[in-house]
């Protein structure tokens, strides 16, 4: 099951939803900082989730409105749903990383431009957690709420974890 599907069934766990009421969530959480989540991609993952028979749909008709197909989840699918979350934080899932395959193929280019891409990557990497710490202190529930902590401090400790690397990598590798 894809990261979208799961994210959409979690959504629908508890409370029915039309899309772009799901959208509005999303966007809301500020999922599409830790997700791949495409406007778009939500519709066609419902309708993905609807033909393998994990959610169903109905049409519902609001007061001065045109109707709007309202997705559920079926009381089978529950179960999946948890299997699926307990998989997630249980196991080990190495995602395929750019920065990976850049590292591979970086006999190509100069010392001096491997240097200066590591350097930005650094430069990036810090603004990408202030942006995160800021977004955390803003946040309004973030530091009561274990489970929304955690997507914040997570990423932070990643990305002070990689720059520790970056600047050990730069001292035994360009600093003879």
């Amino acid at each position: 099951m894809t990261q979208i599907e799961i994210i959409l069934l979690a959504l629908l766990y508890d409370k029915d939803y039309y899309g772009y009421q799901m959208e509005s969530i999303i966007e809301q959480r500020n999922m599409r900082e830790w997700a791949n989540l495409g406007f778009s991609s939500i519709y066609n993952s419902l309708n993905k989730l609807e033909r393998k028979k994990l959610i169903d749909s109905r049409y519902e008709k609001e007061h001065g409105s045109p109707k709007r197909k309202v997705y559920f989840m079926k009381d089978e699918t529950r179960g999946i749903v948890k299997k699926h979350i307990i998989k997630m934080l249980s196991e080990y899932n190495r995602d395929s990383s750019e920065f990976d395959i850049g590292m591979a193929f970086s006999y190509l280019i100069s010392k001096k431009e491997f240097y200066q891409a590591i350097i930005e990557r650094k430069e990036n990497l810090i603004k990408r957690r202030e942006f995160i710490l800021k977004k955390y202190n803003h946040h309004p529930t973030a530091k009561e709420r274990p489970h929304i902590r955690a997507l914040f401090e997570r990423p932070m400790e990643c990305i002070k974890a990689e720059i520790v690397w970056i600047e050990n990598f730069i001292e035994e590798n360009f600093f003879d």
